[in-house]
């Protein structure tokens, strides 16, 4: 960059001098100030060792390895294709603690279930029918009408967000909200972004303090996509997706996909696959989406140590972890070892096990997690 010689030279000693007495004042408040309080300022952790070493809590899943406490989620869909009554079934299965299509059981947990939509009759009827559907009536679910909060103010004004924060203190906290949905509980154009963007401090709010949330929004005209602006997907951690499903014997059915899953990782791959979900006989149902990722076949031997699993997780040896059988991996070992599958107790046994349970991982038959596996 060229540098001018002119009349202002002199000018910018003096800034210098005014600069640096500016620092010292500021230098000499801090130093009062931390003398006052007798506090630090806060270490901001920067370096790549630090987050290596750095002691952060896993997550509390609350159904399979997709929803938890920390969950930001977006589920899309045009009207008609059943996000409410998909929407309640997940919810009431995941205060329940158990398990609910490929989404394997975690804990029982506190939901709230927000409607700002249906009138309180249809919303009673859809709870009523779901806990007849699946026979659970679990009493940490909690479900909210926008009628019973008359005069409703949106989620993106403080008083909207203050009756909600009312709600959670009077039901003793939560750990999972379903907000049924963004056009009706958000005032504003949706194709704006600025109601949307009112939300977001609460949004991070109720991450910070474990509040899991999934946002139902609609589709317009185009039913690819969600209705409005893009910005509603950017801070999500999940975005899941339901497209129709032409079948004439079902009451619900469509296709749901997961068009962002921060939270995938290779052993849970199956979990966000594309599903095709359906309502037969007043029972839900699932199976691999046409087109989309299906187990793959497997070797002979891995077949094997499959039935070697199978019969360990029959037997005593099982370890429970949230709701799921599993077996260690030296549980695992004993019964190939004592069914012929490897004999030498060397590091060729090892190295054999190990291809052998990557394999059946890639091919979606089991997951695992350190030294724990399970079945899918």
């Amino acid at each position: 960059m060229r540098r001018y010689k002119t009349q202002h030279e002199p000018r910018t000693e003096q800034t210098n001098t005014e600069q640096t007495n500016t620092e010292q004042t500021n230098t000499e408040q801090t130093n009062t100030e931390q003398t006052n309080t007798g506090a630090a300022p806060p270490h901001i952790c920067t370096k790549l060792v630090e987050w290596l070493d750095r002691d952060i809590p896993e997550p509390d899943f609350l159904l399979g390895e997709v929803f938890h406490t920390c969950s930001r989620a977006l589920l899309v869909a045009t009207t008609g294709l059943g996000k409410t009554m998909f929407a309640v079934a997940l919810g009431l299965y995941m205060a329940s603690g158990e398990g609910f299509l490929c989404w394997p059981a975690r804990r029982p947990c506190r939901v709230l279930f927000i409607d700002g939509e249906m009138s309180s009759r249809l919303l009673k009827s859809r709870l009523r029918g779901e806990v007849e559907r699946s026979g659970i009536k679990p009493d940490t679910f909690f479900a909210l009408s926008h009628e019973d909060l008359a005069p409703f103010e949106p989620l993106n004004t403080p008083g909207g967000q203050g009756k909600i924060e009312q709600v959670i203190r009077d039901i003793g906290g939560v750990d999972f909200i379903h907000f049924d949905n963004v056009m009706s509980l958000i005032a504003g154009d949706m194709k704006d972004e600025e109601g949307w963007r009112q939300t977001q401090a609460w949004q991070h709010s109720l991450t910070r303090r474990s509040i899991g949330q999934m946002w139902i929004h609609h589709t317009g005209h185009d039913e690819t996509r969600s209705y409005g602006t893009k910005t509603k997907e950017w801070q999500m951690d999940t975005v899941l997706f339901m497209e129709r499903l032409e079948r004439p014997d079902t009451d619900i059915s469509f296709t749901l996909t997961f068009r962002k899953a921060r939270e995938r990782t290779p052993t849970t791959r199956a979990q966000f696959d594309d599903a095709a979900i359906t309502l037969v006989n007043d029972k839900w149902q699932h199976s691999p989406a046409e087109g989309g990722v299906k187990a793959r076949q497997i070797s002979d031997m891995a077949m094997a140590f499959l039935r070697a699993l199978i019969d360990v997780l029959a037997g005593p040896d099982v370890v429970k972890r949230s709701g799921r059988r599993c077996v260690t991996n030296a549980a695992w070992k004993r019964e190939c070892s004592r069914a012929g599958l490897m004999a030498s107790g060397d590091r060729a046994d090892e190295t054999l096990f190990y291809r052998q349970r990557r394999e059946l991982i890639a091919a979606r038959r089991v997951a695992g997690e350190d030294e724990l596996t399970w079945l899918l």
